[in-house]
């Protein structure tokens, strides 16, 4: 039974810390026992080589073949059982760094967590540079906890378009489901981790990497098969290695001639000599991923066995267990699960270990068709499972998406699901209560209120340097795309409708693609007005519109661009620092409400307290910051 989430988030914290310690004090317990089962197995390979060598050279005689025999048979049990130690430790392991990184989201150190996204970054996207969306210190360093190649590309897709409203509702739906389920979603996590961890060049460190590119694999799962309908192949395949052996026993065992066994030895090796290449190829695809497959097996199960009122997960389930198989040879009215389709796979790719022994294969293969019963194993669980893998990890993909999602509302109880409206009923438009920034601690973030924008209408913000005009548009812009991603927003209340969210905030030049700021901000604002013919209303947050030119061109071109905007119907937030913008034309003035940020100066220090005011700005700070880091400008 899960427990109940803590209240605060240092309770949070705390509970991560204390979960850590746990599991990390009993990997060390295992550790401990490894480190004895390891020293035991060398005392009993040391008896049993020793016992069968005196038994051998000596005169030790059936006492010494069974002291020897003993020492190797514990020897093989102790190998057998050390690994299953192991595999514990490292388990606990993964238990505990889930809950260091748990840990790290509460007390605001998440920005050393080694998942960035910054290989997800796009170009040209509307609103992802600007409201840090990936990369160091991103969003999606903040709340992923997708370690697939699968489940993070499907969070990335989350954060970067605006899924459908009945979608939305059944995934928020989802994430209440899913954000009190701690140890469901910390297996979950866990068994990604096992992915993609590798070994650090220093003793004893993890490193944790992309992991291994399941797409070469399921290429070739959806690969017609090419040598399983070959039935006289198969024949020969089945045939010919007794033939052989036998030959090989007659020849040596009762002296019969030696073409008995060489003639269908020559005949084996041409077979394999016809199939090398599609041998080769399967081994290729597989060998490279089959130990992360294993756990993509434990993953499936996990979501598989899942207990949940959630209608999105359900339908995941049943996606998962539609798409079973028969299992090869078995009854049709059998099927296997997917997480048993992968332990099966899983069973016959170790087939294919052989190859990595260089002094054995050869021989092996020759005498046996080894690569030949491989491959057609494969191909045997490619036909009845091979077509349905994509789907498998697509599942999995959405499923640590919104393993994240609620993850974020567990360790944030002050955030909320924000209400979906409408727009066909209330008209598009966008409140809060409460709103702050999710990537600022708890401790340090000042939350504000946004009054109802509807469509046509703006908020016009103004204030001096570092009042905290350009995080509140990025509170707003990240909270929409929270909220249209299915997961919690940092604020009390919210609600929005469906809208196109396009923003210019951080503007940077190219000095290779020879642009300018001014132009790189243009180019911005140009996206943000064609937007509106799109067919979907525009939510615009810009700051600072046009600050690379001179003033007058910039009155006139910023008072034309949120003209423009409004009179399309787009509705949205502008900030600037420029009074001058505040003096708007009547109809304007019509559709703009104003506020305000501000500073206070006391003992010659500058402080700022973040809060949102009706009305204009009355004067700026410019000169004062100058004379702050000593520069002696006059301030008249």
């Amino acid at each position: 039974m899960t427990p109940p989430s803590p209240r605060s988030v240092d309770e949070l914290a705390r509970e991560y810390d204390r979960r850590r310690a746990r599991f990390g004090a009993e990997a060390d317990a295992l550790n401990a026992r490894s480190l004895r089962i390891g020293n035991l197995r060398g005392v009993s390979f040391v008896v049993g080589g020793g016992g069968l060598a005196y038994a051998a050279f000596g005169a030790g005689g059936v006492p010494a073949v069974a002291l020897g025999i003993a020492g190797l048979v514990a020897f093989f049990a102790l190998v057998v059982r050390h690994g299953r130690v192991i595999e514990a430790e490292e388990h606990k392991r993964r238990w505990a760094r889930v809950n260091e990184h748990g840990h790290a989201r509460c007390t605001d150190g998440w920005r050393g967590l080694p998942i960035t996204g910054e290989d997800l970054r796009p170009d040209r996207h509307p609103y992802a540079d600007d409201l840090d969306l990936f990369g160091r210190g991103s969003l999606f360093q903040r709340i992923s906890v997708a370690h697939t190649r699968y489940g993070q590309r499907t969070l990335a897709d989350w954060l970067l378009q605006r899924a459908p409203r009945d979608e939305l509702a059944e995934r928020q739906d989802a994430v209440r489901n899913l954000a009190p389920q701690l140890e469901f979603r910390q297996a979950l996590e866990a068994e990604g981790l096992a992915i993609v961890e590798r070994r650090g060049k220093q003793p004893g460190v993890i490193d944790i990497g992309p992991g291994p590119d399941p797409e070469p694999l399921l290429r070739w799962a959806e690969s017609p098969t090419r040598l399983r309908d070959r039935k006289l192949l198969i024949a020969a395949a089945w045939l010919l290695p007794p033939c052989t052996v036998a030959g090989l026993v007659a020849a040596f065992g009762f002296g019969q001639p030696m073409w008995w066994w060489g003639f269908p030895l020559v005949v084996q090796i041409a077979l394999l000599a016809s199939v090398g290449k599609i041998t080769q190829e399967a081994f290729v695809a597989v060998s490279y991923t089959e130990g992360a497959f294993l756990r993509y097996g434990a993953m499936l199960a996990l979501v598989e066995k899942l207990e949940t009122t959630s209608a999105w997960v359900t339908s995941r389930q049943q996606r998962l267990l539609s798409e079973g198989d028969a299992p090869s040879g078995g009854s049709r009215s059998t099927k296997l699960l997917p997480s048993e389709s992968m332990r099966l796979f899983r069973s016959r790719v170790g087939w294919f270990d052989l190859r990595h022994n260089g002094m054995v294969h050869p021989f092996v293969n020759a005498l046996l068709l080894w690569d030949l019963h491989c491959t057609l194993a494969l191909e045997r669980w490619k036909a009845h499972s091979g077509r349905n893998a994509r789907s498998w990890f697509a599942v999995l993909g959405e499923m640590e998406a919104i393993s994240s999602l609620a993850g974020l509302a567990h360790d944030e109880p002050s955030f909320c699901l924000p209400e979906l409206l409408d727009e066909s009923e209330t008209g598009a438009r966008i409140e809060a209560v409460g709103l702050g920034h999710p990537l600022l601690h708890a401790s340090r973030r000042v939350t504000n209120d946004l009054e109802a924008l509807p469509t046509g209408h703006a908020l016009l913000v103004t204030g001096s340097n570092m009042s905290g005009k350009s995080t509140f548009l990025r509170s707003v812009g990240t909270a929409c795309v929270l909220a249209f991603a299915g997961g919690p927003v940092c604020a009390r209340r919210m609600a929005l409708s469906p809208c196109h969210v396009g923003t210019s905030i951080r503007v940077s030049d190219s000095l290779a693609g020879g642009v300018s700021h001014f132009y790189a901000e243009v180019e911005k604002l140009k996206a943000v007005v064609d937007a509106t013919d799109q067919g979907v209303p525009v939510l615009f947050l810009l700051d600072e519109i046009l600050h690379g030119t001179n003033s007058r061109e910039r009155q006139i071109g910023a008072r034309w661009v949120l003209g423009e905007l409004l009179r399309r119907g787009a509705f949205g937030i502008v900030t600037t620092h420029d009074m001058e913008l505040c003096r708007l034309t009547p109809e304007l003035m019509d559709r703009v409400r104003q506020a305000h940020f501000r500073e206070s100066v006391q003992n010659e220090q500058m402080t700022f307290d973040y809060k949102l005011r009706e009305g204009p700005v009355h004067a700026g700070n410019a000169l004062r910051l100058m004379q702050l880091v000593g520069l002696d400008v006059p301030l008249d």
